[in-house]
């Protein structure tokens, strides 16, 4: 709704009048109200009509009274009313008031005046004619100190609004700018499946790069290695990181040790060992073992304790991968023993054969199982990805999304999806949500992590 607050004119009389009707305030003058004085009115406009007025009087010097206030009711829920209280305090503070009363019939306005201008009651006054409510027969008067309640506005707005960012749902809470963290080839998808998965170090940098312009801020590497199968060889990691970090210094390179094809610590923590511009911004630690279709992912509990300390000791942030609830209380386990530390940044993956389905249940209910002072994003395998991707934009987490976890476009499965137009999809949805896409900025302050060391890279060994 869109309206105009202003000083009522010499000819808005009578259309003032007319919104005071439903509300019994018409008669004027009257005992109960003298004849308007237009110079102290303000009125509020839709479409040049006037729908709301309200009124002040300079009783003496440092004290003031509201004399009327209405809006039509078909109007009302807007913010007019206030608009125009705020509208008629101002004028009276620039004069000098420091002193308001105000006087009202009804409990529900009382209660409104209480709750936004910290009025207090100080007694009643009989009415001598029929004026606002016919029932009650007297008026409740108001008052406020007006200097205390400019001196304290900044203050009581600031702590609504840290009330609302802690307590308050988003869009009531801001919602924070969105992070799209992309899983561009996994360990599965072949070129014979989809001409869209990479599988050279080449093809993965191309296609990071691309998705970053589409609006990643992270990507989740798998390396592949010249043969095009996935490998935990350092060098194939050197090489797509410090081309990424250079190409796209903001850029959050995360990579992968997972348990999928190989299971020994040595090699799925080869890439924790790689330093300077190569080191990886995160890497994922899988907090359990599971089976998927086409085999288990082992993830003993001695593993992932050996790997989340490796990247402790090397700064580098865990993608904290889970995919039930007992996962969380591994999570938490970790960081009681200090081995996770600061802000945490959770993967939620729904919709594997044999762990959580994908249901916004599952989703609610890990989410909410997080420890404190933690980021999630939510993903859905296969046919659920694009559901889970709405409900954590709605939600207010963040999105992981690729042909990692989906080679598809379509529920059908007749399209074939590249990375850039599912991460293009998420981004239109979005931006349907009013929510912005964070930058590479925001993504790294939101995460905590620093920005890319600015180092020659030492060779691995």
């Amino acid at each position: 709704m869109r309206y105009v607050i202003e000083v009522a004119g010499a000819d808005d009389r009578n259309a003032i009048l007319k919104v005071m009707e439903p509300w019994n305030m018409h008669n004027v003058p009257s005992p109960e109200m003298e004849e308007l004085d237009l110079a102290c009115f303000f009125v509020a406009r839709v479409s040049e009509r006037i729908v709301g007025a309200a009124g002040y009087k300079i009783l003496s010097p440092g004290r003031g009274k509201t004399t009327l206030l209405s809006v039509l009711p078909e109007f009302s829920g807007y913010g007019i009313g206030k608009a125009l209280q705020d509208a008629r305090l101002d004028a009276m503070y620039a004069a000098g008031v420091k002193t308001v009363t105000t006087n009202a019939d009804r409990s529900r306005t009382i209660l409104w005046y209480i709750k936004h201008y910290d009025y207090h009651q100080i007694g009643t006054l009989k009415k001598i004619c029929s004026f606002g409510l016919p029932d009650v027969d007297h008026w409740t008067t108001l008052e406020m100190d007006l200097e205390a309640f400019y001196r304290n506005c900044e203050e009581k707005r600031a702590a609504r609004l840290r009330y609302v960012d802690a307590n308050d749902p988003p869009p009531l809470s801001p919602y924070p700018p969105l992070i799209i963290n992309a899983c561009l080839t996994g360990m599965m998808p072949t070129k014979l499946s989809t001409p869209y998965v990479s599988t050279s170090p080449d093809e993965i940098i191309e296609d990071a790069i691309r998705a970053y312009d589409a609006g990643a801020r992270i990507v989740h590497l798998h390396a592949r290695d010249d043969a095009g199968m996935p490998t935990p060889d350092a060098h194939y990691y050197e090489k797509i990181i410090c081309t990424l970090h250079r190409e796209r210094p903001g850029l959050i390179c995360c990579a992968t040790t997972s348990g999928r094809n190989w299971s020994e610590f040595e090699q799925r923590s080869e890439v924790l060992r790689l330093t300077g511009d190569a080191k990886p911004d995160m890497a994922s630690l899988t907090l359990g073992s599971m089976n998927f279709q086409s085999g288990p992912s082992v993830n003993p509990i001695e593993i992932v304790e050996h790997l989340a300390l490796t990247m402790r000791d090397n700064g580098i942030k865990p993608e904290l991968e889970v995919f039930d609830l007992g996962m969380v209380s591994l999570a938490k386990y970790l960081e009681r023993h200090g081995l996770i530390r600061g802000r945490k940044y959770f993967n939620i993956l729904l919709g594997n054969i044999n762990t959580a389905p994908a249901t916004i249940g599952n989703l609610a209910t890990l989410y909410a199982a997080l420890p404190d002072n933690s980021i999630w994003a939510a993903a859905g395998l296969g046919g659920f990805q694009l559901p889970m991707n709405v409900a954590a934009i709605v939600a207010g987490g963040h999105v992981r999304v690729g042909i990692e976890d989906s080679i598809h476009y379509d529920y059908a499965r007749n399209v074939l999806a590249s990375n850039e137009t599912l991460i293009k999809r998420v981004v239109r949805i979005a931006e349907e949500m009013q929510r912005p896409v964070a930058t590479a900025k925001q993504t790294r302050q939101l995460l905590e992590i620093d920005s890319p060391e600015s180092t020659d890279v030492q060779p691995y060994a």
